[in-house]
This record gives structure tokens, C-alpha cells and sequence, in this order.
């Protein structure tokens, strides 16, 4: 649809127009979101130290700006990232 311009805008996640985008010259997206997906780890029930260990490790990876450097290298530029916690 886009390609052949036969719409004027369609919508689709921030994370599905980061590959698509370069295909598509001319082509902007909006600031602003319809949908927010969020990202989460499970561990076992019972597993406390896993707990810790990947609440931790998800900590120091917001802290340090891992997080921040692999979104932007995965091409999420504007994906915001959540704070560290406390």
C-alpha cells in the first residue's frame, strides 16, 4: 500500500517501520504511539536468586547505557528506555 501509494498513512508499531522505513522514501513517522508494548524476564517461582541475579544484571545494563546503545543499534533511536530503579 505504501509502496504503490495507494494510501495516504497506515499504521504499525515503532519497531516494524525501523526496517521498513528505509524502503519507503519520503515516508515519516508521527510522533506519539496508538500501542506501547513492553518487554519483561520471568523467572521460576521459587527462584529468588535468579530473581535478583536478572533484576540486577537488567539494572546495570539501564544504568551503564547498554540498553540505550543496542536499541539504537537494532535501529529503535526513539524507543524509550525505563529508568533504573530506586
Amino acid at each position: 500500500m505504501a509502496r504503490t501509494k495507494q494510501g495516504d498513512a497506515f499504521a504499525l508499531s515503532h519497531d516494524s517501520f525501523a526496517g521498513l522505513l528505509p524502503k519507503l522514501p519520503g515516508a515519516r513517522v508521527l510522533a506519539g504511539h496508538f500501542q506501547q508494548t513492553g518487554i519483561a524476564v520471568a523467572v521460576p517461582k521459587g527462584r529468588g536468586e535468579a530473581l535478583k541475579l536478572a533484576s540486577g544484571l537488567l539494572e546495570d545494563a539501564k544504568r551503564s547505557g547498554t540498553v540505550r546503545r543496542a536499541l539504537d543499534a537494532a535501529g529503535f533511536k526513539g524507543a524509550e528506555v525505563a529508568p533504573p530503579a530506586g
